[in-house]
């Protein structure tokens, strides 16, 4: 590829050959870039560039993300192209990220840039040919996409929204009364 940079795509996720990272077990690590929490932040706000309805699962947990809803929605910053989860795994589990992307997110301050067609329009091309989509309309070279607010909840968000939509405690039931002596025959 000359182009296209990828991000995320994992064994996992079914991809395979140079487009696979290798499996996401093995690239576990205790603890990730000093900023991570910024590049974060970029990965959220980065430009779709598909969206699939589907939902997923964390692939090593099973259990539900603040990224399950579109997790393989395609996000771009206009060189690099990311899974919509991919910002999971770098948060939870400090996936290691290319030298030369965290550069460039650094470089631009951890602030998404504008997406100016006639830049992205080789990279997209590419990204069609790669993936083996077809009928796809080339990208608008006049175009210039500006980064959304964020639209994705922090982790700790999501963590307090699933704790208030999950009851505590007996789920509801009332607690038993304990028994009298005499009533049990004692």
């Amino acid at each position: 590829m000359d182009v296209l940079r990828l991000l995320g795509f994992f064994d996992d996720f079914g991809h395979s050959g140079e487009l696979a990272a290798g499996p996401l077990g093995v690239q576990v690590q205790a603890s990730g870039e000093p900023d991570e929490a910024r590049i974060v932040e970029y990965l959220d706000v980065g430009h779709r560039l598909t969206y699939f309805m589907e939902a997923g699962v964390d692939v090593l947990t099973g259990e539900v993300h603040r990224h399950t809803s579109g997790c393989s929605s395609l996000v771009t910053d206009g060189l690099w192209v990311w899974r919509a989860d991919f910002a999971h795994y770098v948060e939870a589990y400090h996936v290691p990220l290319p030298a030369d992307f965290v550069a460039r997110v650094r470089g631009f301050g951890h602030r998404m840039p504008d997406l100016a067609g006639a830049d992205f329009a080789p990279v997209f091309d590419e990204m069609v040919r790669e993936f083996g989509w077809t009928h796809v309309d080339p990208w608008d070279v006049d175009s210039i996409l500006r980064p959304q607010p964020r639209a994705v909840l922090t982790r700790a968000e999501f963590a307090s929204r699933l704790r208030q939509e999950r009851p505590a405690g007996s789920w509801g039931r009332a607690p038993r009364k304990p028994r009298r002596e005499k009533e049990r025959g004692l």
